[in-house]
Order: C-alpha cells, then structure tokens, then sequence
C-alpha cells in the first residue's frame, strides 16, 4: 500500500535557464514583447500541464479529469435515487418537485435512509477492498491490468444506470453501491502509485495541475448537466440518466486514454510462497501501524484520529442531501445550488488554511478545523429543520464550503508534517486507506436513529460524533522529536506538494 517514486531522472520544465542577452537593438520592443508573450505561455502550460512531455504525466492528468466526473455524477444520480424512493413509498409530492416526509417505507426503509444505506454498502465494500488492492499494487506485476479491470467496471455500472426505472432502481442502487465506490478507490490506489518526480518541487507542479484538472472535471460537469436541467425541466430521474451516460462517456473515454499511457511496473515487495494477496494486505497494514505505533507516535495517533474525522467528512455529503430534500423539502434544482455554492466556496476554506496554518501551526490549525466543522453540523441541524429555514441553509453551504476547503488541506500538510520526509510516499497510501475503513459508520447510525427515532435531525447529528472522538483523539497527538527548524520545512514543503492530491477522497 505504497506509493512508489521513480528514480529515474527527468528534466524539470519549471527551471528557468538564462539566455544570452538580446544584441539586435533595432527592435527592443518587439523583442520584450516576444519574451513576455513566451513566459506567459510557459508559464501557463506550467499551470495546466506540467511535465506533460512524460506520458505518466499525461496518464494522471486523463485520470484526474475523468474519475472527477464519474465522482461527481453521483450527486445526479443521488437525487433521481431519492425521488424514485419517495415514489414507490407512495409520498405526495409538493408543487416545487420536493416530497413530504410521509412515513412510509420501501423495501423495509424509510425512503430517507437510502442514500445513507448506499454509503454504508459502499463504505464497507471499499474497506474490504483496499487491502486487496495494496497488495495488488505492491506485491504483483498486475498493477496496470488490475486498474485496468477496475475502470472499466466502474465505468460500465454507472452506464447501466442510465437505466434506471421504477422497477429497476433498487437493483442499480446496490449494484453501483458494491462496486463503484470500491473500483473507485482502488483506482485512486493504482493512480497514486504512478505519480512520481525527481524533487519535490516537480512533484508539486504535477499534483497541482491534476488538481486542476480535477477541478475543473467537476465544476464544467456540474455547470453541463445544471443546464440542461434549467433549460429542459426534467426531472431529477431523466436528468440522472443525462448525467451517467454524459459521465460514463467522457469519463471513460478520457480513462482509456489515461490506461493506455501507462507503463507495466513490477512488484516492489515480495510475496512470501503459499501467502494470498489478500492475507499479505492485511500483514502489512498490521506490520505498517505496529511499526508506527513504536517509531513514529505522532503518526500513529494522527491516523487514528483521521480514521474518525474522514469517516464523518466523507458522508456527510450523502447525508446532507437526503436532510434538504426531506427535512427541508427542498427541491432537486435547490439541492443542485447549495452543492455549487458549496463547492465554489472551497478556495475560501484553502485561504483560511493557510492563514491560520502559519499563524498558530499544524496541529492547531487542524484541530481548529475539526472543531469548527463539528460546531457548524450543530448548528445546521439546531436552526435549520423546517421546510421555511430553506433560505437559511444557502448560509449554511457557503459555512461547510470553507470546512471541506480548509479540512483537506490542514489534514494533508499536517500528516506529512508528521513524517520523515523519506517515508512521505510510502505512506501516503496507508493515510487513504485509514480514510476509508470506517467510512461505513456514520451512515450505519444515520439509519438506526432514522429507523428508531424518525428524526433525521438526530441522525445528523450522530455524525458529529466521530468528530467529536477525533478532536479528543487530535489533541493528545504528541510532538515530533525532531529540531524545530526541520519540523517546519518538512510541513512547508509538504503543503507545497500534497496539499493539492487528496481526492475528498477524497471527500478522499
């Protein structure tokens, strides 16, 4: 479960050379104005495709810009699940498309736990998955074919949600809730594996630009579908069929085009005779934690605290989504603002880091961030619970836009503060799969409450729960025994160079 970092040398794009100086003075302002035009460019490429020249590059950036799609479509597709739930439940629905919390249920579940159920199938899915595939990636020669495999079957169950229907439905939830969120994750594994640079400052040129790319899959994907659902009026169940067959088509065409760059690679470890792949990820991630708990305390009780703090991070988008829709019975199109409010407010969430980083450090400046994610959950579901407080919660997405903007960036840069700068790429793989393996807990309480109480306020607010063991867990991180002046290059450059790769997981 590591990530590797080739040895192998290669140019740095960025590195600025110095040219001779300019002998034609005949036409000194053409030849300044050439020279801006030219640094402009460069610049700019630098911007959006650093080191493209290397075709390993050009794998992560294709990676980065379809998986971003296929991870966002979801959000379509969540709210056309929710609508053919309230359906077949037999809720009425109000005049603005949103449905009355009725009480009645399908398939056993109030309509309000679907979504919730999706996230704890997934979630228990990925975190038995992800030994298997850092085993994979580690100890065979099958890394290319493994992620080959597991794109092309997440890109086949989200086409096949394109179909959709009433009697359909329950089927495709649990088909897409099995297999994308764990072929999902196991191809972030084989993607992070392949990126690599000879410094750190190419490193963080290329993370940077497939954040870019990241970015701007999901932002013009978003703005794509919101329009023809404003400009057609469909509802949210044809604009889920739009969207996944929008996704699974340039998604998987620009995922094709990321496998075929890459290279085969060998196993970096080996497999010990007659020991499966499976047991040999399990060994190792006991071995990895054992060997931080005795080496590097301070990583060690971080992740621990980051199991509970992403377990709450990661579902609270799904989870949100069903409270509007039926807590305050807002209406698909509603939904669809709040989330772009949220998501265009993330770069506020990224300024906050790094002005509070450098004012009080690492650790504070995480902590705070878990605080403040926790005390502003509270705060939705205190002042907001009526279907009159709609307006209310556009506050409440620019409030959450800065926490998932500050929360990715303070946990990544803190982490890798944390370690010895040699072993930052060899653990950054066990950091993703601490994200995950309780990611299936939140909703699994959303649902017992919902079930047992009837009140989704309540099982909202079991989610601050895990952020409350992981602000305890936080405060108790010790200190690295290492010189001061160390400490804080080591958590600068690693902001430089991580801060920007993380999939939100990302909400990773």
């Amino acid at each position: 479960m590591t990530k590797q970092l080739s040895s192998d040398a290669a140019p740095t794009p960025g590195a600025k050379t110095e040219s001779s100086p300019v002998t034609a003075p005949e036409e000194p302002k053409d030849a300044a104005a050439s020279t801006n035009k030219s640094g402009c460019c460069a610049d700019c490429k630098d911007l959006f495709l650093y080191d493209s020249g290397r075709k390993d590059v050009q794998a992560f950036y294709f990676n980065q810009f379809g998986r971003s799609i296929l991870f966002i479509s979801f959000m379509f597709l969540s709210l056309g699940v929710l609508q053919l739930a309230y359906q077949s439940a037999g809720c009425p629905q109000n005049e603005d498309g949103s449905y009355e919390k009725c009480g009645n249920t399908v398939y056993g579940m109030l309509p309000s736990d679907i979504l919730a159920m999706m996230a704890l199938i997934g979630g228990l899915s990925t975190a038995a998955f992800m030994p298997y595939a850092g085993a994979v990636v580690d100890f065979s020669d099958h890394r290319l074919t493994f992620g080959k495999v597991c794109v092309t079957i997440l890109v086949l169950i989200n086409f096949v949600q394109i179909f959709i229907f009433e009697s359909t439905w329950f089927a495709m939830v649990v088909a897409q809730s099995f297999l994308a969120a764990s072929t999902f994750m196991a191809n972030s594994m084989v993607l992070w594996s392949y990126v690599n640079a000879p410094t750190d400052h190419d490193l963080h040129g290329i993370t940077s630009s497939g954040r870019l790319w990241e970015t701007i899959g999901m932002l013009s994907f978003f703005i794509v579908v919101g329009v023809v659902q404003f400009a057609s009026g469909w509802d949210s169940v044809v604009i889920a069929r739009f969207s996944q067959a929008l996704a699974s088509v340039v998604g998987g065409v620009c995922l094709f085009l990321s496998y075929k760059r890459y290279e085969p690679v060998k196993a970096v470890k080996t497999l010990e005779n007659g020991k499966s792949l499976y047991v040999a990820g399990i060994v190792e991630i006991g071995k990895t934690s054992f060997s931080l708990w005795k080496t590097e305390p301070s990583v060690f009780v971080f992740l621990l605290a980051a199991v509970f703090n992403e377990a709450a991070i990661g579902s609270f988008t799904n989870l949100a989504i069903t409270y509007l829709a039926e807590q305050l019975q807002m209406s698909s199109m509603s939904i669809i603002i709040f989330i772009v409010i949220n998501f265009a407010t993330n770069p506020l969430g990224v300024i906050t880091h790094r002005f509070i980083a450098r004012k009080i450090g690492h650790k504070k400046n995480y902590l705070l961030c878990v605080a403040y994610t926790m005390i502003s959950s509270v705060f939705l579901v205190s002042f907001v619970y009526e279907p009159s407080d709609a307006n209310i919660s556009y506050f409440f997405s620019v409030v959450f836009g800065v926490a998932y903007g500050w929360y990715y960036p303070s946990s990544n840069g803190y982490y890798v503060s944390l370690l010895p700068k040699e072993k930052v790429a060899e653990l950054w793989g066990f950091n993703s799969f601490c994200s995950v393996i309780m990611s299936w807990a939140p909703p699994a309480i959303f649902i017992a409450l919902n079930q047992s109480t009837g009140s989704l306020r309540l099982g909202l607010l079991g989610t601050t729960i895990f952020l409350f063991m992981g602000l305890c867990i936080g405060v108790f991180i010790p200190e690295r025994v290492v010189a001061r002046e160390t400490d804080e290059e080591n958590g600068a450059d690693a902001l430089k160079s991580k801060a920007n790769s993380n999939i939100t997981e990302m909400r990773d």
